[in-house]
């Protein structure tokens, strides 16, 4: 093996570039002002700023600061986008943190910090959203409500159907309300502890001898069934003991989950004419 050792290498015009036509292998650190051409077979660990970053399969990439296009990016790690656009799918291990985001388009939760504000064509949500902090919500839509022509006994009040229950016709005897999320969803399934939810039913009153007994079921149970417990607690200290006789028997609802199983509502009757 030959050893050559010379301060630089010039091409024979003192100008142009050397060429090494067999290729060049290097052991040792190699610094350049700058690199043309495709980045191919490179393999380590490689520092600095990456931007332009696109390829198949998907790229993982730990610690970017990325202000160009990444397209169908693991992230492992944390990013920084200033103005970025990703054109494919990224998968986040961890936290996104985002500020002015257009569309979101979310199969899990979604966590607004200071709040969600609604404009133009609104919001449609399958399931249950939560709020922290407020929505600010530029218009309105009047909630579905339930339509039912005669209480008799206990009804079954599904609050997926709307929280606004009005029953046009003459009670036939004394009822009372079964609060449940649908036919086949329990409200204790779909409520958190601390969590409330609120009802209101308006009966209509041509006689007052019927009114609403005082046995409110949850999920089909009064309390001491399967578990349940309901606390009913009226407003002036005890429910009532007769219709108004005229106009509507309106009653509201307060219904909040305070453990398993576990259930406070607060019951008020209201005067209609």
């Amino acid at each position: 093996m030959s050893e050559i050792r010379v301060n630089t290498i010039k091409a024979e015009d003192g100008v142009g570039n050397v060429s090494f036509p067999k290729g060049i292998s290097v052991t040792g650190i190699t610094t350049a002002t700058s690199f043309s051409g495709a980045a191919t077979g490179l393999t380590g660990n490689f520092g600095g700023n990456a931007a332009g970053l696109s390829g198949t399969p998907d790229i993982n990439v730990k610690g970017v600061n990325s202000t160009g296009i990444a397209t169908a990016v693991m992230f492992s790690g944390n990013v920084t986008g200033v103005a970025a656009t990703f054109s494919g799918n990224v998968s986040v291990g961890g936290v996104l943190t985002y500020e002015d985001v257009t569309n979101i388009d979310s199969l899990g939760i979604v966590t607004a910090r200071s709040g969600v504000r609604i404009i133009g064509a609104g919001m449609t949500v399958a399931g249950i959203s939560t709020f922290h902090d407020g929505a600010d919500i530029e218009g309105f839509k009047v909630e579905d409500g339930q339509t039912a022509a005669t209480p008799n006994g206990e009804f079954n009040f599904y609050l997926s159907n709307g929280h606004f229950f009005r029953y046009t016709g003459t009670a036939g005897a004394d009822y009372y309300p079964n609060f449940k999320h649908s036919a086949s969803i329990n409200l204790n399934d779909r409520m958190d502890a601390n969590d409330v939810v609120s009802a209101t039913l308006a009966v209509n009153s041509a006689t007052a001898s019927y009114h609403i007994a005082n046995t409110i079921h949850i999920d089909g149970n009064a309390t001491g069934e399967n578990s349940y417990t309901i606390d009913t607690d009226w407003v002036g200290g005890s429910a009532p003991d007769a219709g108004n006789g005229s106009g509507y028997d309106v009653y509201s609802f307060t219904i909040i989950k305070t453990a398993d199983k576990t259930f406070t509502i607060l019951a008020n009757s209201l005067a209609a004419a």
